[in-house]
């Protein structure tokens, strides 16, 4: 059941209905009084076709179903240790170069005053692919290093050890101390993908390495204090970046805002050019595929972009798509990419590689309502290559050095 949940046709389908899901507030409450628009109902068909073509492009993967294999991961423990090691303290001096590019830690500066959002976005979208992109990209080789560690200690029955408690502590640190809730849960969807796939079951491999007991009643509360923790640090961290007292906001206030900004700003898009393009250009879309700074240098001048009623975030997976190439583009990405994200998902059963990248895929559709992040050079082409990388020269490991550690 769990591959099934994972599987790109059910991740990108809860990512359509999240991202159409404000219609309904929207009928019986009214629109948001604090933005203008009006609802042409476009984006309906517009997501509609866009998954109708994905389904087709999954369904194109002609990929034979390979019984499980016992071993994927085939680098030996002890010898992983210590390049796990080495990215833990590469993430340590990038989250400390980080702070200091702030001047301050964000987080904190938010809760006392000394430091607003505006002015930490200002320095992120400054810094480019440098050093905040160095940051979140060690973070998510981490998250695979995370996946690879559980995988290993549990299949040679080793419970966690404090160590890799506090690496797990510094991944979540490193992703929420300048207030940016999508890295924990990038974090968590990695982890939930890779176990769901590799063994049917997120929860055997956890409740394992901690040694939890397990039965229906506690899986269920673990299911729930994950959620609850979750939903309340949305709202926490969205207070804070806000103004802290005075400004407190709801985790479900702020995960409905998070749907109904891109649909806001795709319905705006919507009815400015219809169904589109504002000006036909194949590349747009891909153009943050580059380095901020070169992006801000050769994409499209000012007029050329979209008025967004809510600046601060996108349109929706189908924003500049839209915008570039309109139905034809929608049809075309949007059929690539489910071939490509059903080609990975097949091959995460047998491949450590395809399933590193499958599980960096899986945050970009179910998150698609906000994000298109198939066209972002630091959350997916760059850790696919670092895994790549990884995997060709550390996952060759001798069979049977494994199997005489695993007896």
């Amino acid at each position: 059941m769990w591959r099934k949940i994972v599987s790109p046709e059910l991740l990108f389908l809860l990512g359509t209905l999240q991202a159409l899901f404000p219609y309904i507030p929207w009928y019986f409450q009214g629109l948001n009084p604090s933005y203008r628009y009006e609802v042409t109902y476009l984006p309906v068909l517009i997501w509609g076709i866009g998954y109708i073509c994905f389904w087709l492009g999954t369904k194109s993967v002609k990929i034979a179903s390979f019984i499980k294999p016992k071993y994927v991961v085939n680098i030996r423990l002890n010898d992983f240790k210590p390049i796990l090691l080495l990215v833990v303290a590469f993430v340590i001096v990038q989250i400390l170069l980080a702070i200091r590019l702030y001047g301050v830690l964000p987080i904190y500066g938010y809760i006392t005053g000394t430091s607003n959002v505006t002015e930490v976005n200002e320095i992120q979208r400054e810094s480019g692919f440098g050093q905040l992109g160095a940051l979140t990209v060690s973070l998510f080789l981490l998250n695979g290093f995370l996946l690879i560690l559980i995988i290993k200690n549990f299949e040679s029955k080793q419970k966690a050890t404090l160590l890799f408690i506090l690496i797990f502590c510094i991944q979540i640190f490193g992703g929420l101390m300048a207030g940016k809730r999508q890295s924990l849960l990038t974090t968590i969807m990695f982890l939930f993908c890779g176990l769901s796939i590799r063994y049917n079951n997120p929860l055997k491999p956890i409740t394992q390495i901690l040694n939890i007991p397990t039965n229906k009643i506690i899986r269920f509360f673990l299911f729930a204090s994950i959620l609850t923790i979750i939903v309340s640090l949305m709202g926490f961290i969205s207070s804070a970046r806000t103004g802290g007292t005075g400004s407190e906001v709801s985790g479900i206030e702020e995960i409905f805002n998070y749907l109904q900004f891109p649909l806001i700003n795709l319905e705006a898009q919507c009815g400015e050019i219809g169904l589109g393009p504002y000006k036909f250009n194949f590349l747009y879309p891909l153009f943050s595929l580059l380095p901020n700074k070169i992006y801000e240098g050769i994409a499209p001048g000012l007029s050329d972009l979209p008025i967004r009623p809510e600046p601060t975030i996108g349109a929706g997976f189908y924003g500049n798509i839209h915008w570039g190439m309109g139905l034809l583009g929608i049809v075309i990405y949007s059929f690539v990419i489910g071939l490509t994200s059903k080609y990975f998902y097949k091959k995460s059963f047998t491949s450590l590689f395809h399933l590193l990248v499958y599980c960096q895929i899986s945050w970009t559709l179910l998150s698609a309502h906000t994000y298109n992040h198939f066209f972002n050079l630091i959350f997916l082409p760059i850790p696919s290559f670092l895994f790549f990388i990884f995997c060709n020269l550390f996952n060759r490991s001798n069979r049977q050095h494994i199997e005489r550690e695993s007896v």
